[in-house]
């Protein structure tokens, strides 16, 4: 009987250490998406478009929220599509070379549909950062650049 009790303390023990090991941490984060991510997008939107973006994220928005979090990297992803879409061309190389300089993304405290502005060279993506919102944002995206940017493209549904 002493051995089950030792045996089950054990496993607890164990358990729980394993469980403090995978808790969510959003500095860690913060600093994975600062140091890793976004210059890697970053560099991906220069090798496709030609021009020298910095992203940068909002991390007061982004909170504690672990999916939010966990979804930065396919928000960049989906930021490196657009604008490779939008920049297929020299017309749109161009247009965002002279427009647009910064992408801040921030994540939207209420799950509402996602909202992308053009303000002073600043590109600010504002999405819910849900799993659901990752299905269209490269979309929404595009069509906000193409809208603010006037290429004259037309965004693909």
């Amino acid at each position: 009987m002493n051995r089950n009790l030792l045996a089950t303390v054990l496993f607890t023990a164990v358990l729980a250490a394993g469980l403090q090991a995978q808790t969510f941490d959003a500095r860690r984060e913060l600093e994975k998406a600062r140091k890793q991510t976004l210059p890697a997008a970053a560099k991906s939107i220069e090798e496709n478009t030609d021009a020298k973006v910095q992203l940068e994220i909002d991390a007061k928005s982004f909170g504690n929220d672990a999916t939010a979090w966990g979804n930065v990297h396919i928000i960049a992803n989906r930021i490196v599509g657009a604008f490779s879409e939008v920049g297929r061309d020299q017309m749109g190389k161009d247009a965002i070379e002279h427009d647009v300089k910064r992408v801040v993304i921030a994540r939207l405290a209420e799950p509402t549909d996602d909202v992308v502005e053009l303000k002073h060279q600043i590109l600010y993506v504002s999405t819910s950062a849900s799993d659901k919102a990752m299905t269209v944002l490269q979309n929404v995206i595009v069509s906000a650049l193409e809208k603010a940017l006037q290429t004259g493209h037309t965004a693909t549904p």
